[in-house]
């Protein structure tokens, strides 16, 4: 079993160079965005919207069934939590990025908002319209879950299956015009002023997200010991989709590193400025990969397993440290200063 890496570069006598060229950090930016995450916010507006296709024609009585509906709930929140870690540009227009997922949610919230909702089963609240003004509680995917996962499932032609009908409709018309916007908001990096915003968004971007994974994610449902593990702070408890929301947060992070298909990724200018950096980056990626093989079980399940919290906190200790790397040497080598992080401070 590989353990994390520890990240002495000093000891690896690389020789820094002076800083990449502004401009080709900025075609780069240019291109990961085109390449990778445009046709990555498509897939989540597709998938959307079959989600959405699905629960009406369910809720309506006419054809489809509930494992079905599940799987389909499971596929878009992992197309979401690919891109998760985007919480700017058309992402933040409207206050989409908390309204399609709302998480943490420590007090609950929603819970009580969807509870209010089915109570009153008021038809407006069905409306699209409604969604314009409504809870970014009950405006999403974690609302969905709550629905789509409960012990009973929700009934067609009931009102709460409609309210999930809604939820996803509203969920869909949010992932589509993400995705429509997204091609224009990228295009603008390539007259900007500043050449490397782009990539100093991404970078910062894999920094907080991978901060999460491992505060949240991992650290909130894991707690102290066996005993008092806390599996319902996981983050999809409900469709026991925590680990694979890790992992699509992870590929987010490693698309961008290692590139996909004949797009190449921020690595090969890192190894340009910096070989040892790149070199313990690469064997970070692949620990990290490594310990998800042998992640065998629900992390619901897994954080009151004496064995398998071992491998969890292990996971744990290679996500920090990929996340110091990237914070603090990968920026170095690519000249770029992250500034505020908004994590900081949690």
């Amino acid at each position: 079993m590989l353990t994390g890496i520890t990240l002495t570069l000093s000891l690896l006598g690389s020789l820094t160079q002076a800083a990449p060229d502004p401009e080709r950090e900025r075609a780069l930016s240019l291109a990961l965005g085109k390449q990778i995450l445009a046709p990555a916010y498509s897939r989540f507006a597709e998938s959307s919207q079959t989600l959405a296709q699905d629960l009406d024609r369910y809720c309506q009585a006419s054809g489809g069934d509930y494992p079905t509906l599940q799987a389909q709930y499971r596929a878009t929140l992992h197309d979401w939590m690919y891109l998760q870690a985007i919480n700017w540009g058309p992402a933040a227009a409207g206050n989409r990025h908390p309204a399609l997922y709302f998480w943490p949610d420590k007090k609950d919230i929603a819970s009580r908002q969807l509870r209010t909702l089915i109570a009153d089963a008021d038809p407006a609240s069905l409306d699209a319209g409604y969604f314009d003004n409504a809870s970014i509680g009950v405006s999403g995917l974690s609302a969905l879950e709550r629905l789509l996962f409960d012990d009973s499932p929700v009934a067609p032609l009931s009102y709460s299956c409609h309210l999930a009908s809604a939820i996803a409709g509203n969920s869909a018309r949010m992932a589509r015009q993400i995705a429509d916007e997204w091609p224009t908001f990228v295009e603008q990096w390539r007259r900007a002023p500043d050449p490397r915003g782009g990539v100093r968004l991404l970078l910062k971007s894999m920094d907080e997200i991978a901060q999460i994974v491992s505060q949240q994610k991992i650290a909130m449902p894991l707690g102290s010991d066996p005993e008092h593990a806390r599996a319902r702070r996981a983050e999809s408890w409900r469709s026991e989709q925590s680990l694979a929301n890790i992992r699509a947060n992870l590929d987010f992070i490693e698309a961008m590193l290692e590139g996909s298909g004949n797009q190449p990724g921020l690595l090969d200018l890192i190894a340009e400025q910096d070989s040892g950096v790149a070199e313990v980056l690469r064997a970070q990626l692949f620990a990290t990969n490594q310990l998800f093989e042998h992640l065998d079980q629900p992390l619901e399940s897994a954080v009151e397993n004496r064995s398998a919290r071992g491998k969890l906190m292990m996971l744990q200790a290679n996500v920090d440290s990929l996340q110091e790397l990237l914070a603090g040497d990968v920026s170095g080598a690519l000249g770029i200063s992250l500034g505020f992080n908004s994590r900081d401070g949690d």
